[in-house]
């Protein structure tokens, strides 16, 4: 057996040798992955839990939201998924043309389903533990499972861990938080609550005053402090009532799930005071705070708002819900005039409507709200880091500065951007050309020819 020396010990390399090897296999990794494998590259994903979807399966963010473009157009992959959905009686469609509303269970399936139609290999429960750098070229990476640690090496590597653990590693220069202040948006624990009488809760809400997200079975509701929202008079009571406490409300959103009757997906508690989401001290106390905010809020729920009488805590997510960590600093960086000007790119491969969307602080920058028809692209050079060879990013990690990053978060946006780094992998290795020399371009006609209008 070969080995690879790491910290003077020897690591047995893999016998297995892959064209591209995707690390994350979440939102856009598990596209970029599927990408990648449709195009015929021999391809690997690696896993840290034992299931595909990342923030949409293990941390729970559904729906997904509207990119706000008529038409909500998708890459094709993106599209696959939510017609699969809608097929198994998982996914369904507002009354505002939204169709991102799914089953966050049943996504695990459907996107390992995907995969392995396309003879896509997974390493499930198994961790990233560094990037194998030679003349400052990725040529494979370390990781640790079951097995124990094994050098894995490949072609190209896509980075799609969403905090760009693997650039990072790789010596990429990245940028995190606010350019300022280095401060990181707010973090959420979701959680889910069955057994809730939808139709109660669809009168209740409707009687209180709120006239949007009641088109049964699709219910939704919000709540912000001095935002208007008809809840707030009942949260003050629980506040009154000492039953919740004021950082159980400063942001508070719920939406029922297509395939679960009776169920609901809170996109809250905003965990407060988190600076660094990249401090392990501060995300473990995240969990804590989340729980403990979290039984406030179940309480306060039974309590106060009738449908949830006979209600339960159905599953709190595995995973914290990070909306932005490192970005890497790449071939073009994306920023707020990009965002101002409705920026267009001949080498696009994603294109959105989605505001500006900063959690937990305030942005002092001159944001132009985005009006009807209009949107801005991504350029496929946000996906090519600096100084490192046979790397891609994908994901909410990709070249922008904090406040661009807030837009171009969002899930559908993210799989645009793994389906380009799949495809480009898969291209690179075809034509024998660097992911570094590929030309943009290229990349965006062949996500146009399987139908994204981009």
């Amino acid at each position: 057996m070969d080995y690879y020396l790491y910290k003077n010990n020897k690591v047995p390399i893999s016998d297995e040798k892959y064209d591209v090897i995707i690390v994350g296999g979440g939102t856009a990794g598990s596209i970029a992955a599927i990408a990648s494998a449709r195009e015929g590259a021999k391809t690997l994903i690696i896993e840290k839990y034992g299931f595909l979807g990342g923030s949409s399966t293990a941390a729970q963010v559904t729906p997904m939201m509207h990119i706000k473009i008529n038409g909500n157009p998708a890459s094709s992959i993106d599209k696959e998924i939510r017609k699969r959905l809608m097929k198994y009686g998982y996914g369904a469609e507002d009354r505002n043309g939204n169709n991102g509303w799914f089953n966050p269970e049943m996504m695990k399936f459907v996107l390992e389903e995907m995969l392995l139609e396309y003879n896509g290999s997974i390493l499930y429960d198994t961790f990233f533990l560094g990037s194998i750098v030679e003349d400052y070229t990725i040529k494979g990476v370390l990781v640790q499972n079951k097995s124990g640690i094994s050098a894995i090496f490949g072609k190209v590597i896509i980075d799609c861990t969403g905090d760009a653990d693997v650039a990072f590693s790789a010596g990429v220069p990245c940028f995190i938080g606010d350019e300022k202040t280095g401060k990181n948006q707010a973090i959420s624990l979701r959680f889910m609550v069955g057994n809730i009488d939808l139709r109660k809760l669809q009168s209740f809400l409707k009687d209180l005053g709120q006239n949007w997200g009641l088109d049964y079975p699709l219910i939704e509701t919000a709540m912000v402090w001095n935002s208007n929202f008809p809840l707030e008079s009942v949260f003050k009571k629980g506040l009154d009532d000492k039953v919740i406490n004021y950082e159980d409300g400063v942001y508070f959103q719920a939406f029922s799930i297509p395939g679960m009757p009776g169920a609901m997906s809170f996109n809250c508690p905003e965990i407060p005071a988190i600076k660094d989401v990249l401090n392990a001290k501060e995300i473990s106390y995240s969990y804590q705070k989340g729980r403990e905010m979290i039984q406030r809020l179940y309480k306060f729920l039974k309590k106060y708002i009738p449908g949830f009488e006979e209600s339960y805590i159905l599953s709190v997510a595995p995973m914290i819900g990070v909306r932005e960590s490192r970005r890497i600093k790449g071939k073009y960086i994306l920023n707020i005039d990009d965002y101002n000007k409705r920026s267009k790119f001949d080498d696009a491969i994603a294109k959105t409507a989605y505001p500006v969307d900063v959690h937990g602080m305030k942005t002092e920058l001159k944001i132009l709200p985005i009006q009807n028809n209009e949107y801005f692209e991504i350029p496929f050079r946000c996906l090519v880091p600096l100084n490192i060879k046979g790397l891609l990013v994908a994901g909410r990690c990709i070249s922008s500065t904090f406040i661009a990053q807030s837009s171009i978060r969002i899930q559908p946006t993210c799989r645009a951007t793994g389906e380009a780094a799949g495809i480009a992998a898969a291209y690179s290795i075809q034509k024998g050309i660097k992911v570094s020399k590929i030309e943009g371009s290229e990349i965006r006609k062949i996500m146009r020819d399987y139908g994204y209008d981009i």
